[in-house]
């Protein structure tokens, strides 16, 4: 027994030394998740990019604090999977590229009509990852970008704020728009430069909205297991991450948990704020 116990730590070790070698360190965590019970009870919220990553985390917390939610993306089979994945009636999907903009009014009637009310929470999680950085940007890929990161976010933002208006409301009426860690460092790329507008736009429009009763609030996360950061996915259940103070990716459930907490009625009184999840990226 002795020795069969001996050559497991060995394994563990050189299984650890080689986490090591590859990858420059080993992380992992075990991360409290809140029950709020149903403080989403009633609530109809539209989640842009929901069918994986953050926007899926999101979702899935949604559900099971009581909401009612469409989740959107461009991939109709990955939407279908989700959907299976939460297996609950109060989800469903539309497949929506929110870059065409032209499209956005009859999409929102169509989440309207699907959920038998007005939209009362929307998340502006939609977003394209770059694949070029200054030297080598071309026109294609900065409107790739800013078509969705930015310009669909803010016109998809402008016609349901300006159907909110036109209607009467007791309760306050959210937005979330997720930017990013690269909306607080220099931007040199067509992604930082959407993720810093993302959050100048939020704090515009939380000044501007409250009045309406719209609370507007933003959430700049950094270095997210998702598929965007490909070495995540490959290092599996290593969390290592060099980039940040913490020492490790962020977990999608760690936003998700953020994101439940500023669309209840537990942070009215927060407004126009991007809140940063970054392990502390920013901060070097």
């Amino acid at each position: 027994m002795k020795i069969i116990n001996s050559i497991s730590k060995f394994r563990n070790a050189l299984g650890q030394a080689k986490q090591i070698y590859k990858y420059g360190g080993i992380a992992k965590i075990s991360i409290s998740l809140l029950s709020y019970d149903n403080i989403l009870e009633g609530k109809n919220i539209l989640i842009t990019g929901g069918s994986s990553g953050i926007g899926f985390s999101i979702a899935k917390k949604c559900l099971n604090a009581g909401g009612r939610i469409v989740i959107t993306g461009r991939d109709e089979d990955k939407l279908k999977k989700a959907v299976e994945n939460f297996s609950s009636e109060r989800c469903h999907y539309i497949v929506w590229d929110i870059s065409r903009t032209s499209e956005i009014a009859n999409q929102l009637t169509k989440c309207e009509e699907i959920l038998c009310s007005e939209i009362d929470i929307l998340i502006n999680n939609a977003g394209v990852a770059p694949k070029k950085y200054f030297g080598t940007v071309d026109e294609e890929e900065w409107e790739k970008i800013y078509n969705t990161n930015l310009k669909g976010n803010y016109f998809l933002t402008q016609e349901i704020v300006k159907r909110w208006r036109s209607i009467s409301f007791k309760d306050y009426k959210k937005i979330i728009n997720i930017s990013s860690q690269g909306g607080y460092v220099g931007a040199t790329y067509p992604y930082r430069m959407t993720k810093w507008d993302v959050r100048g736009l939020t704090e515009g429009l939380g000044k501007m909205l409250i009045g309406d009763h719209i609370i507007v609030n933003g959430i700049a996360p950094g270095v997210v297991k998702t598929s965007m950061q490909e070495f995540s996915i490959e290092q599996g259940d290593n969390l290592f991450c060099k980039q940040n103070p913490l020492g490790r990716v962020i977990l999608p459930e760690e936003i998700a948990e953020l994101a439940l907490f500023l669309i209840s009625d537990a942070s009215n009184a927060i407004v126009g704020q991007t809140i940063v999840c970054d392990g502390g990226y920013t901060l070097k």
